[in-house]
């Protein structure tokens, strides 16, 4: 491939950010309320902040009414200011990821320029744009998308302030960089400052920049950081006493420490979403690794490797492991692949070719193996048979696109015929912004079966203003949100588990509703008495497992109205 000349610099200079930032928007914002919400976590995460609205209480997160104060308020509040802005929907309470997404997008972009150039800036969010697992978490109620926002927030504005010349700038740098460490803290806990906090300290100590410690500067972050994190810390305290303790110790020590939230995995988790978060940008890492390994790394490479080994040894010798806790080391992995892009870009080396198609490779092989297990399911992982199975005849004709443009694009790479890097990047976007929309429709059609929407929908013929609406031993997040309930269902459990309507803190503590609601939580004996003596229609949700368990209860025999999969509506009446 022939060296950039001034042409494709004016290219990435002037037209090129104008594709991108165009390029971003359609990408994320595609499609990004048709999928259901998926439970737990989104529902759960959606309802919260529909009842932040519903209760006019924006210090204490509720859940199904009930006190939810395993988790800060921060998303919380961004969700019920787009509820307020835009009505309450799946559309809303996915807005404030998708933003933290492109705001990410922008930080690394406009990071990546300022010390590399125009080229590597817009592959680098090419890269992060495009990873399955940065996209998927850009459409998903969750915290761990603002948290990488804060994140990339804090160590870019760290950098920029290591490298200011006069104090001013350094100091506005450094509260900048305090603030983004502050909200993540609002956002996540803990963590959100922890994870920069110790990729701050390393670069220091490596690099001896101690002059950055400074009592003036240490004085300013502190004040810019307490002043974000402790009114709403010591207004909940004030609410709530012993909740500090709980989030502290129990939300985030125990979790790090212990098994107590039986989410072990094995010690080479995070290698694996790695492989599979960052397809099909993964298989350019060796190409990428092999770059560092082989030459110094400059000063500027010293943020990116810590930005990346920092939390993925952290959260590897955490007892809880998840694979979103680690997104926020992805906009360093993709500067690094851009990096070694841009390498290939300019180097005539067949191997440097035949690693650039690799991408292109991984994607025919995955989409190729979707087709042929929507004829044979027997081939598929158990987890997406269903969804790949009921795949509509407009998504198989995207399978088929997807399958002809990738191997294109990988025999075109691999042969060398693409000869000016304008092309390239647009083929790139362009094909992978293709291959997004195609993974966007799946992601929609398997939330169909991850969702209380549908049972929800089913329900809403039999409600009555009198009626009163119970899930016996058993929870799904989305209900209170696809019913719009104006007060809280009662949850039937037996008084001893560990976890009830989907939450460790609830289980434990048993808090008390809001005020002006009665009871939420009830026992197997308590629930018996209810069902007895209820003068009101009852609306139970359970599983087809919990029947037996129900008529057992005595008094009127339950008459089912309605199945969605392994759930059944019965009432009373």
């Amino acid at each position: 491939m022939q060296p950039a000349n001034s042409s494709s610099a004016a290219f990435y200079e002037r037209y090129l950010p104008w594709f991108l930032a165009a390029l971003c928007c359609w990408v994320i914002f595609q499609n990004l309320g048709t999928a259901h919400l998926f439970e737990p976590d989104e529902g759960r995460n959606a309802e919260r902040g529909r009842e932040l609205l519903l209760l006019n209480d924006w210090v204490i997160p509720h859940e199904n009414f009930v006190p939810a104060l395993n988790k800060p308020i921060f998303l919380y509040w961004l969700i019920a200011i787009a509820y307020k802005l835009f009505g309450v929907s799946e559309w809303s309470a996915r807005l404030p990821s998708a933003l933290a997404a492109l705001g990410c997008l922008f930080l690394i972009y406009g990071f990546v320029r300022e010390r590399w150039g125009a080229c590597e800036a817009a592959w680098s969010a090419l890269i992060l744009l495009t990873n399955i697992q940065f996209f998927l978490y850009s459409r998903i109620v969750i915290f761990d998308m603002t948290l990488t926002f804060f994140t990339t927030l804090s160590l870019v504005e760290f950098q920029r302030a290591l490298e200011a010349v006069d104090a001013g700038p350094r100091r506005l740098h450094g509260a900048l960089m305090c603030a983004g460490m502050g909200l993540a803290t609002l956002v996540k806990g803990p963590i959100g400052a922890l994870i920069p906090g110790m990729i701050i300290s390393l670069h220091l100590l490596f690099r001896r920049e101690w002059s950055f410690l400074a009592w003036r500067n240490l004085m300013i972050g502190a004040v810019v950081f307490c002043a974000i994190v402790a009114p709403w810390a010591a207004w909940t305290e004030t609410r709530h006493p012993g909740y500090l303790r709980y989030f502290l110790w129990e939300e985030n020590v125990l979790r790090f420490l212990t098994p107590h939230f039986q989410r072990s995995q094995p010690w080479y988790f995070y290698f694996l979403v790695v492989v599979f978060g960052f397809f099909p940008w993964s298989f350019l890492l060796p190409s990428a690794i092999k770059d560092i390994w082989n030459k110094r790394p400059a000063r500027d490479d010293l943020l990116l490797l810590l930005w990346i080994v920092v939390p993925f040894l952290f959260f590897s010798a955490s007892h809880s492991k998840l694979p979103h806790y680690i997104l926020p080391i992805f906009p360093a992995l993709a500067v690094l692949t851009a990096k070694a892009v841009n390498t290939m870009n300019t180097e005539r080396g067949s191997a440097r070719r035949g690693a650039f198609a690799l991408p292109w490779l991984a994607l025919f092989i995955a989409v190729f193996y979707l087709m042929i297990g929507a004829h044979w399911p027997a081939l598929l992982h158990h987890d997406i048979r269903e969804t790949i199975v009921q795949m509509s005849p407009s998504q198989n004709i995207a399978n088929i696109v997807i399958i002809f443009v990738s191997a294109g694009f990988a025999f075109s790479a691999a042969a060398g015929l693409w000869k000016d890097r304008r092309i390239v990047y647009l083929y790139h976007g362009l094909g992978m912004a293709l291959f997004l929309f195609f993974v966007a429709q799946i992601f929609a059609s398997a939330s169909h079966t991850r969702s209380a929407k549908t049972l929800a929908e089913r329900t809403v013929p039999f409600l009555q203003p009198q009626s009163r609406l119970v899930f016996y031993d058993s929870y799904l997040t989305s209900m209170p949100f696809y019913l719009r309930v104006a007060s809280p269902i009662w949850v039937i459990w037996s008084g001893r588990n560990k976890i009830v309507m989907q939450n460790t803190f609830i289980a434990e503590k048993q808090p008390r509703p809001a005020a002006g609601f009665g009871q939420v939580l009830f026992t197997f004996e308590e629930f018996s008495e209810e069902w007895k003596a209820a003068k009101q229609p009852l609306l139970v949700f359970l599983k087809q497992r919990q029947m037996a368990r129900l008529l057992r209860q005595g008094g009127d025999t339950p008459r089912e109205l309605t199945t969605v999969g392994e759930f059944i509506l019965v009432s009373n009446r």
